[in-house]
């Protein structure tokens, strides 16, 4: 699969200008990522990596990147259904407290771990 055939949906900076590929840039933080995915999935577009993916808890996490494909199809419920889930676990995970000193000193590194996520999607799909 090429680049062009797909649909990034990210909050996370160091993605945003990936060559060939068509990025939709949100800016907010990955619920807000994860909204934009279940909209456009319910707009035809299928789900061509984890909504979840990596081993960071996703309140951990601010960056979120989704690789959808470009063209549209039938709507699939099943991954209408995981994405609701995906959004009940990000938005359970909302209310932890979280020390944004220390989110800010590590910003770069969880880009660097999303982009690494998005990265190893990317590479499965060739």
């Amino acid at each position: 699969m090429q680049f062009s055939q797909v649909l990034i949906i990210t909050n996370n900076p160091i993605v945003k200008n990936i060559a060939n590929a068509d990025i939709c840039f949100v800016n907010g933080n990955q619920r807000q990522v994860l909204y934009q995915v279940l909209n456009k999935i319910a707009g035809g577009h299928n789900l061509l990596s984890h909504p979840l993916s990596g081993s960071i808890k996703p309140e951990d996490n601010p960056y979120r990147s989704v690789v959808l494909t470009s063209s549209i199809s039938e709507v699939d419920l099943s991954t209408l259904s995981m994405l609701e889930y995906c959004l009940k676990k990000v938005e359970s995970g909302v209310t932890k407290k979280i020390d944004c000193h220390i989110i800010h000193q590590r910003d770069r590194d969880f880009q660097i771990i999303d982009k690494e996520l998005l990265d190893n999607a990317l590479q499965s799909l060739m």
